[in-house]
C-alpha cells in the first residue's frame, strides 16, 4: 500500500528534476574566485607553513652557497664588408646576413677552441689561484686542459646588447680576480683568433718565409762569428761608423785606422800651434800675447795718470812738496811693475813655443809607427773585408725577407673588426647569492607549491563544499541548507524562532511540500550515508516547525541499533519502537512528549536491538505506518544510516518520501553516491538532500557565514518584521529547494 502512494510521487520528482534550470548548475566567475578565496582561508595555516619552509630553506641555501663573482668586458663586433663594389643590389638580403654573421660569431665566442686558447695563454693547469677557486684537486695530468676548457664554458656567459653591435663576456668565478682575467683573456683571446683566421690566405706565403728566415738566420750567424774570429786572431778591432750614402747604413774600420786619423787631426793642430809661438817669439815688439799686453796697458794707464797728477802739483809747488813726493814714489813703483812684467810676458811665449815643438814631435812619431802598423793591417785586412762583406750581404737579405714576412702579416686584413669597448674591471661585490633574490625566488616557490598542495588538497577532497555540486552529481534537489550550530543545546536552538537554524528547516519544509506538488508527505524518513551528518537534528527540528504549523506530528526513532534521539530529547523511558514491533506493546502504549517540546509525539527507540533488520522486515512495520498515518498529518522517522545495514531500505520502502542528510566539509561523495544507489533500489522516494553543518568553509557558495543575513539573525521575538513570514502558521509562499 505504501509503495503504490509512492509511485506518482517519485514520477513527479523526476519531471522536477528533468526541469530544473541548467543555468543553476553553472558556476560563474564571482563565486569561482570567491571558492579560491575561500579554500586559501580554509589552508591558510597549511600555506604560512609551506611558505615559511620555503623561505627557511632559501635563506639557508643562499648562506650555505659559495660566493660568486662575475666580471664582464664589452666588445664591439663589427660585421666585414667583402663587397667589391658599392652597388645597390648586391647582396640580396643584407639583414639575413648580418643576422648569420652575428650568430656566428657569438657560438664562435662560446666554442671549445676558444677556450683552449684561453687555457694555453692563461697556463690554467699551473695556475694555483684558479685551480684552488674551482676545488680543481687531481687534474689528470696527460690532458688538463679538457677539464680546463669544460670548467671554463660551464662558467662562461655571452650575452649580446639588443639594437647594438655589442657582446658582453662575462665569467663567474669563486675569486674575484680570477673573474676579472679570464673575461678580458677571453676577449683578447678572441680578436687574436679573429685576426688568424684572417690571416689564412696568406698562411702558405708566411711558412715559407719562415723557413728562408730560419736558414738565413743561422748563415748570418755563422758568417759574424767567423768575422769576429778572424779580427781577433789578427788584432783587427774595427768600430762602426755612419756611411755616407744616406742608406742608414754604417761603415766600419779598424782603431789604428781611427787613431791614425785622430793623431793626424791632432799633429796638424799641433804644428799650427808651434808655427804660431814661433811667429810670436820671433816678430819684434808683439811678442806678447793679448792677456799680457792687457795688463801692461792698464799698469800704463795708471802711470799716466800718476803722472798728470803730478806735473798739475809742481805748477804750484815745488818738488820737496810731499803730494809730489809721494806721487814720485808711486810713479817709480809702477816702472818697475812694468818693467818685471815685461820679462815675465816675454819669458811665457818662449815657454809655449818650447811646448808646441815638443807636442809636435811626439805626435809626428805616433803617426808615423801608426803608419807603418796601418799598412801592415791593410795587408791582413783583405780577408776580414771578405767576411765583412758577406756578414753585410746576408744581413740584408734577412732584413728584406724579415720586412717581406711583416707585409704579409698584414696583408688583406685591413682594419680589426673587432675592438674592446670596456676592459672587465674588478668585481665590486659578489655577484650571488642575492639574499634578495633567493628570497623572493623562496617566496615564489613556497606560493606556487602551497597552491599545487591547495589545489590538490582541494581536488581530492570528497566532501561537499557547494551545495549546487547535489544537483551534478546525485541529480537530487537540496531542500535546505543547514548552518552549524554554535549553540550547546541544539534543541533550544531549533525552538528558537527566526534563526538561522530555524529558518532552515522552515525552508526544508516548505521546499519538501513544493517537491511533492504543494502537499507535504504523509511520512518522511531522514536519514544519512553514516552517522553523525546531522540526521536526528534534522529529524527534531522538521518535526518541532511542523508542530509550530499546528500539525499533528509524530517523530519516530527508527535507529533502534544505536538512537541517538534520546540523548538530543533527555528521553528516560526504556520502551518504544521495538516493543511494538516484537508485538510487546502498542504503539499508543509508548507515546512520549519531550521534556522541552509538548508540541508533537514520539516513539522512541526502545531498547537497543541487534536483530533490527529482522524487525523492520516483518508486517508490524508498515502496519504501524498506515495507523500513524491515519491519526497524524506527518510522520518523521529519524532512520538509521543506509550503508553497512539493511534497516534504512526496509523503512524506505515503506514511506512516502526520504530525505537525504549530508554532512558538509566531511565523509566522501562515494559514500553518498553508494547510500543514494542503495535507497533506489529499495525503491524509495527521494524527494531531495537536506545539507547540514555549513560554516565558514562554505561562505564563498553563498551559504554558512552570513547564511541567515535574510533569516532574522539579530530580531527579537515580537518583532513585526519576524511575524511576517507566515499567515496562520502556513508559509506565505512555499521556496523551491536551494541549488
Amino acid at each position: 500500500m505504501a509503495n503504490n502512494r509512492i509511485q506518482p510521487i517519485v514520477q513527479d520528482t523526476s519531471d522536477m528534476r528533468e526541469g530544473m534550470n541548467p543555468s543553476m548548475q553553472t558556476l560563474s566567475m564571482g563565486p569561482m574566485i570567491e571558492q579560491v578565496m575561500q579554500a586559501v582561508r580554509n589552508n591558510r595555516w597549511l600555506i604560512v607553513a609551506i611558505v615559511a619552509a620555503s623561505l627557511i630553506i632559501g635563506i639557508v641555501a643562499t648562506l650555505l652557497e659559495t660566493t660568486l663573482y662575475r666580471a664582464s668586458s664589452r666588445l664591439e663586433i663589427s660585421r666585414v664588408d667583402n663587397s667589391v663594389v658599392g652597388v645597390e643590389g648586391v647582396t640580396v638580403d643584407e639583414r639575413m646576413r648580418d643576422q648569420q654573421y652575428y650568430e656566428t660569431q657569438y657560438q664562435i665566442l662560446r666554442a671549445r677552441s676558444l677556450a683552449e686558447r684561453v687555457v694555453r695563454e692563461m697556463n690554467l693547469a699551473q695556475d694555483e689561484r684558479f685551480i684552488e677557486a674551482f676545488g680543481l684537486t687531481g687534474l689528470p695530468e696527460n690532458n688538463p686542459e679538457r677539464q680546463l676548457t669544460a670548467v671554463l664554458l660551464a662558467n662562461l656567459d655571452i650575452t649580446p646588447v639588443e639594437r647594438s653591435s655589442l657582446v658582453d663576456i662575462s665569467f663567474i668565478s669563486p675569486d674575484p680576480l680570477v673573474s676579472m682575467q679570464v673575461a678580458n683573456a677571453w676577449a683578447e683571446e678572441y680578436i687574436s683568433s679573429n685576426l688568424d683566421r684572417r690571416f689564412g690566405a696568406t698562411v702558405e706565403a708566411r711558412q715559407f718565409l719562415e723557413e728562408r728566415l730560419s736558414e738565413l738566420r743561422v748563415r748570418l750567424e755563422e758568417a759574424e762569428r767567423e768575422l769576429i774570429q778572424y779580427g781577433a786572431a789578427n788584432n783587427l778591432f774595427t768600430i762602426q761608423s755612419p756611411s755616407d750614402g744616406g742608406s742608414g747604413e754604417t761603415a766600419s774600420q779598424t782603431m789604428v785606422a781611427s787613431d791614425l786619423q785622430a793623431l793626424n787631426a791632432a799633429l796638424a793642430q799641433a804644428t799650427a800651434d808651434r808655427i804660431a809661438a814661433q811667429s810670436t817669439l820671433t816678430a819684434p815688439g808683439a811678442s806678447l800675447d793679448e792677456q799680457d799686453l792687457g795688463v801692461l796697458a792698464a799698469l800704463r794707464g795708471q802711470r799716466a795718470t800718476l803722472v798728470t797728477q803730478r806735473a798739475e802739483l809742481r805748477t804750484r809747488f815745488a818738488d820737496q812738496y810731499p803730494p809730489i813726493e809721494a806721487l814720485s814714489a808711486q810713479i817709480a813703483q809702477l816702472d818697475s811693475e812694468i818693467v818685471r812684467e815685461q820679462r815675465r810676458a816675454e819669458g811665457s811665449v818662449s815657454d809655449r813655443y818650447t811646448q808646441a815643438l815638443s807636442r809636435e814631435r811626439q805626435l809626428q812619431t805616433r803617426v808615423n809607427e801608426l803608419r807603418a802598423e796601418f799598412q801592415d793591417q791593410r795587408g791582413r785586412s783583405v780577408q776580414y773585408n771578405i767576411l765583412q762583406r758577406e756578414v753585410d750581404t746576408n744581413r740584408e737579405l734577412y732584413n728584406g725577407l724579415l720586412q717581406r714576412y711583416r707585409e704579409i702579416g698584414v696583408a688583406d686584413v685591413g682594419e680589426n673588426n673587432v675592438t674592446i669597448v670596456d676592459t672587465a674591471r674588478m668585481p665590486g661585490g659578489p655577484w650571488s647569492p642575492s639574499l634578495s633574490q633567493n628570497v623572493l625566488l623562496s617566496l615564489f616557490i613556497g606560493l606556487l607549491a602551497a597552491s599545487g598542495v591547495v589545489f590538490l588538497r582541494e581536488q581530492l577532497n570528497q566532501s561537499l563544499r557547494d551545495p549546487r555540486e547535489v544537483s551534478e552529481r546525485l541529480g537530487l534537489p537540496v531542500v535546505a541548507s543547514i548552518p552549524k550550530s554554535e549553540e550547546d543545546d541544539l534543541v533550544q536552538e531549533i525552538n528558537t524562532p527566526y534563526t538561522g537554524v530555524y529558518e532552515a528547516y522552515f525552508s526544508a519544509l516548505s521546499s519538501a511540500a513544493a517537491l511533492n506538488k504543494g502537499i507535504l508527505p504523509k511520512s518522511i524518513m531522514i536519514t544519512s550515508s553514516r552517522p553523525g551528518e546531522g540526521k536526528s537534528s534534522s529529524a527534531i527540528a522538521l518535526a518541532s516547525i511542523a508542530a509550530r504549523q499546528e500539525k499533528r506530528v509524530l517523530l519516530v526513532d527508527a535507529d533502534i541499533r544505536n538512537s541517538v534521539l534520546r540523548t538530543y530529547l533527555s528521553l528516560e523511558s526504556s520502551m518504544g519502537l521495538s516493543q511494538v514491533l516484537r508485538g510487546e506493546a502498542s504503539w499508543h502504549d509508548v507515546l512520549l512528549k519531550a521534556p522541552d517540546m509538548d508540541n508533537f509525539d514520539i516513539i522512541a527507540a526502545g531498547r537497543n536491538s541487534a536483530s533490527a533488520a529482522e524487525l523492520l522486515s516483518g508486517s508490524r512495520f508498515s502496519t504501524l505506518l498506515d495507523e500513524v498515518e491515519k491519526e497524524y498529518d506527518l510522520v518523521i522517522i529519524d532512520g538509521p544510516p543506509v550503508l553497512g545495514l539493511a534497516d534504512a531500505p526496509l523503512i524506505a520502502g515503506l514511506v512516502n518520501a526520504v530525505l537525504l542528510a549530508i554532512e558538509a566539509n566531511a565523509g566522501k561523495w562515494r559514500f553518498v553516491e553508494n547510500a543514494l544507489a542503495r535507497l533506489e533500489q529499495s525503491h524509495a522516494n527521494v524527494l531531495g538532500v537536506i545539507v547540514t553543518k555549513l560554516d565558514e568553509r562554505n561562505s564563498s557558495y553563498g551559504y554558512g557565514y552570513g547564511y541567515g543575513y535574510g533569516y532574522g539573525y539579530g530580531r527579537k521575538d515580537g518583532d513585526e518584521d519576524g511575524a511576517e513570514g507566515e499567515q496562520g502558521g502556513v508559509p506565505a509562499v512555499a521556496r523551491p529547494a536551494e541549488g
